[in-house]
């Protein structure tokens, strides 16, 4: 043990102890002699220069002084240099000017770690620690931190340290016994003999988890420098260990503000999902009570948004989504995607954006954003040139590169313009986005759930119509969602009067709530409003449910043969629906969604398994979809109507049309003619005058006047 004891204060707090230099030294010394850094110095000095750093444990130098601990918080500077002394004495085959091996402390206690919102005078020159997401990175480069000059009269050689951006030149030649001693003359910088490390430029911004209401997210540049440079890309989630410095800024007129950047240490990358999210031992052992809850799907259904009425099919499909299926990586490096999409279809006032938000408010890791107001650059990423890389471009992550390993929630879909809904069909697939900017060419991860939400074509949906024809999205986007959910908004004496029950008691037990507790009003009674209305209450609070979500991503659950089974058997039924091939009931994507939700099933029991009961819930989800969205009238399921835009149905019609056309449309074809000629075949009217819209919205047929022609 070297130096005193902190003092304790009141409050808790303790008042910092001063080390001398020589106190310092030793206290390295004894922390290095352990024999856990004395390998990793053996190994530096075998391998330098390709290996230079020494990362030392926080844990390691608590337990061996708390006070030393203290101390290197509130003076880094003095302690790493002098920790680097330490460590190059024990380096003997380092010379070169410059060279210097890097200690980088990592792992700092909690009480080190500060929001950048909350970053205050009081920080600067402390070591500290900042997490968040990495928005913007520049491109490494290399940066002189020892210059070689040479006098131009005498050749005498200077090294000047370089601690800043501006080079510096010697202001004279040092030779004693040159003639051009302390007087003006030209220095000559040898750059090939100069030291160079590599910088980079790094802008962290906080968590959007971690912020509530219409709050912006702040943001602190940081320089990462030597070996460490170049590990960082954008939307990664980093911890940055460093020391907040000031810097005065380059104003013509002289300012007291400062601007403020991390000096980074070292760079820690989230290990696990969602280590942002703090767990308990408490915790956990709610966790574990709530997974053994028999009635554990239902409780968890009604905790999601209660104060919405009904929607009990659309709140399971996303409840399954909240927890996902497996990430899986094949043999041949081939990746199968486990997170789900969603698609909520919806006349206006059903409730969709409030479900959206309720949700990006719910996962562990949300983002909520309108398509009407998002770009493709907005939702993916944007190449962006500002003063930040020193007027090069550089990539800013868009809102699914934040959203990765979480959830994601696009409201306004259908708003979108074509352009910007194109650049979603590689993130939904391949969870990856392909970036070609202003010269940048780079792949960003994403691998995000998407619950996303439209309004019909029409603005509310049609009985007459198909469905398939109403919905304004193309094909290749509706293919890629695994769940679309219909809901329409029809009058219904019952149901509308079980809406406006539960409206009312939501608003009611709201206004209760709002009043101070013990307030006494004439004709009300406040205790027995909350008990009327606490089944709007949700069932598990907001955080533990957070905390059981993050908690179930540890879980990797395989499918027992019984389930495997029960999904096969289920989808082979639905692909013997197409008989003899004349339509597509289903597809192998409908087969994958199957997978993904009986996963889902198991990981919220936290289950290591697949059962049966998880996959009878996946088959009856994705059947329920499928019988609403792509229903035939036979009863069976056409999936064409979502995969190409056209049932295989019409299909068959358009091909008869284009038959009549060929065999008696020589001059063209009225629409009268094609009714005649068509309802000798067997196809009504209306069929009929349908088919020819559409192969002329195709613009295979062509209007002039009354008649219609091929093109």
């Amino acid at each position: 043990m070297v130096g005193g004891r902190g003092v304790p204060l009141e409050g808790g707090l303790r008042m910092s102890v001063n080390f001398q230099d020589s106190e310092v030294q030793a206290a390295w010394n004894d922390v290095f002699s352990r024999d856990k850094y004395r390998i990793m110095i053996s190994c530096i000095a075998d391998n330098f220069p390709q290996k230079k750093s020494l990362m030392v444990d926080y844990a390691d130098i608590n337990t061996y002084n708390v006070d030393f601990a203290m101390y290197v918080l509130d003076n880094p500077d003095k302690c790493l240099e002098s920790a680097r002394k330490t460590v190059m004495s024990l380096v003997p085959n380092i010379s070169r000017p410059g060279e210097n091996i890097n200690v980088r402390i990592t792992n700092l206690p909690r009480d080190a770690k500060v929001d950048i919102r909350n970053l205050r005078a009081d920080h600067l020159g402390r070591l500290i620690a900042v997490e968040g997401l990495a928005r913007k990175v520049t491109t490494v480069k290399p940066r002189m931190t020892l210059a070689l000059f040479r006098c131009a009269r005498c050749g005498t050689e200077m090294w000047v340290p370089q601690p800043g951006m501006l080079l510096k030149e010697p202001m004279m030649c040092s030779n004693p016994e040159g003639s051009c001693n302390k007087q003006a003359t030209r220095f000559i910088l040898d750059d090939k003999a100069s030291v160079f490390i590599d910088t980079q430029k790094i802008e962290i911004q906080e968590s959007p988890e971690g912020l509530r209401g219409g709050a912006q997210p702040e943001r602190i540049t940081g320089y990462v420098e030597d070996d460490i440079a170049g590990e960082v890309t954008a939307g990664n989630r980093i911890t940055l260990n460093g020391i907040l410095r000031s810097v005065e800024k380059t104003d013509r007129d002289k300012s007291t503000v400062f601007e403020t950047f991390l000096d980074v240490i070292s760079v820690e990358f989230e290990q696990h999902e969602y280590d942002e999210i703090q767990i308990t031992e408490d915790d956990e052992r709610e966790i574990l009570r709530m997974s053994k809850d028999p009635d554990l799907f239902d409780n968890i259904v009604r905790s999601i948004s209660p104060s919405i009425y009904g929607l009990d099919s659309v709140k399971k499909a996303i409840a399954l989504q909240l927890f996902g299926g497996c990430h899986k990586e094949m043999d041949d490096g081939t990746v199968m995607r486990g997170d789900m999409h969603i698609l909520l279809m919806g006349d206006p006032g059903v409730a969709k954006s409030q479900l959206l938000r309720y949700m990006s408010m719910l996962a562990p890791r949300g983002i909520y954003a309108s398509g009407k107001s998002a770009s493709a650059a907005g939702l993916t990423a944007a190449a962006v040139r500002d003063d930040f890389g020193d007027g090069r471009w550089t990539l800013e992550a868009g809102a699914l590169v934040l959203a990765d390993k979480g959830l994601a929630c696009i409201d306004e879909l259908d708003k979108m313009t074509d352009q910007d809904r194109s650049s979603l069909h590689e993130a939904m697939e391949s969870q990856r986005i392909s970036v070609a900017k202003a010269g940048i060419t780079a792949t960003l991860q994403c691998r995000c759930s998407m619950l996303a939400a439209a309004n019909p074509k029409y603005g509310r949906f049609e009985e007459d119509s198909p469905i398939a024809d109403q919905i304004d999205l193309p094909p290749a986007l509706m293919s890629r969602f695994d769940l679309i959910f219909v809901l329409t908004d029809k009058p219904d004496k019952k149901k509308d009067t079980a809406i406006t029950e539960h409206i009312l008691k939501a608003h009611q037990r709201g206004q209760v709530r709002m009043i101070p507790e013990g307030t006494r009003i004439d004709g009300v009674d406040p205790k027995q409003i909350l008990e009327n209305t606490d089944n709007i209450r949700p069932v598990y609070d907001v955080e533990i449910l957070r905390k059981y979500v993050a908690y179930s991503k540890r879980m990797t659950p395989v499918m027992t043969e019984e389930a495997k089974n029960i999904i096969e058997k289920s989808y082979l039924r639905i692909r013997t629906m197409g008989g003899d091939g004349s339509s597509v009931p289903i597809t192998a994507r409908q087969l994958e969604a199957f997978v993904r939700l009986s996963e889902a099933s198991a990981k919220m029991r936290l289950s290591s398994v697949v059962t049966d009961v998880d996959a009878n819930r996946a088959v009856d989800l994705v059947e329920d979809y499928l019988r609403r969205i792509a229903g035939s009238d036979d009863g069976g399921f056409d999936i064409d109507k979502i995969a190409t835009g056209i049932s295989s149905k019409d299909r068959n019609k358009m091909d008869v049309i284009r038959e009549i056309m060929r065999d008696f449309g020589g001059d063209g074809l009225s629409e009268e003619e094609f009714i005649q000629h068509g309802e000798s075949q067997g196809i009504p009217e209306a069929e009929v005058r349908r088919a020819v819209k559409q192969l002329h919205d195709a613009g295979e047929f062509y209007k002039v006047g009354s008649l219609y022609k091929r093109v």
